[in-house]
C-alpha cells in the first residue's frame, strides 16, 4: 500500500514537472518576441522550400522518371555484362584447369617412357658388354 502511494506521488511529480516545463516554454515563447519571430521565419522558410521542391518535382515529373528509367536500364545492362564476364572467366578457368591436368598427365607419361627407354638402353649396353667380354681372347685361345 505504501508503494502505491509512492508511485502515485512520483507520477504526480512527473506530471507536475512536465506541465511546468510546457507552461514555462509557452511563457518564454509568448514573452520573447525575438524567439517567436525566429521560429515563425524558420517555419515560413521551410514551408517555402518544401513548396518549391514540390512544384519542381511536379513540373519535371516525366523527365525525372525518364532519367531514372534510363539509369536503371543502363545499370541493368552493366550488371548483365559483368555477369557474362564472370561466367566467361569461370569457363576459361575450368578449361585452364583441364589443360593443366592434361599437361601434367602427359608430362608424367613422358617421364615414364624416358625412364623405360633409359632402362632398355642400360640393359642393351649390359648385353653388349657381356657379348664383348665373351669375344675377348682367353688364355686358352692364345696358346
Amino acid at each position: 500500500m505504501q508503494q502505491k502511494q509512492n508511485n502515485k506521488s512520483s507520477r504526480g511529480w512527473t506530471i507536475g514537472l512536465i506541465a511546468g516545463g510546457v507552461t514555462t516554454a509557452a511563457a518564454v515563447l509568448a514573452l520573447n518576441k525575438r524567439t517567436r519571430t525566429s521560429i515563425v521565419r524558420g517555419t515560413k522558410q521551410t514551408a517555402s522550400t518544401v513548396n518549391h521542391v514540390s512544384s519542381f518535382l511536379s513540373e519535371n515529373r516525366e523527365e525525372l522518371i525518364s532519367k531514372m528509367k534510363g539509369a536503371s536500364n543502363e545499370l541493368s545492362h552493366l550488371l548483365q555484362s559483368a555477369s557474362d564476364d564472370v561466367q566467361d572467366i569461370a569457363d576459361r578457368a575450368g578449361h585452364l584447369k583441364e589443360t593443366a591436368l592434361s599437361a601434367k598427365s602427359q608430362a608424367e607419361k613422358t617421364a615414364r617412357e624416358i625412364k623405360e627407354l633409359n632402362q632398355e638402353d642400360s640393359e642393351q649396353k649390359q648385353i653388349e658388354q657381356a657379348e664383348n667380354v665373351e669375344k675377348l681372347p682367353t688364355k686358352d685361345d692364345q696358346s
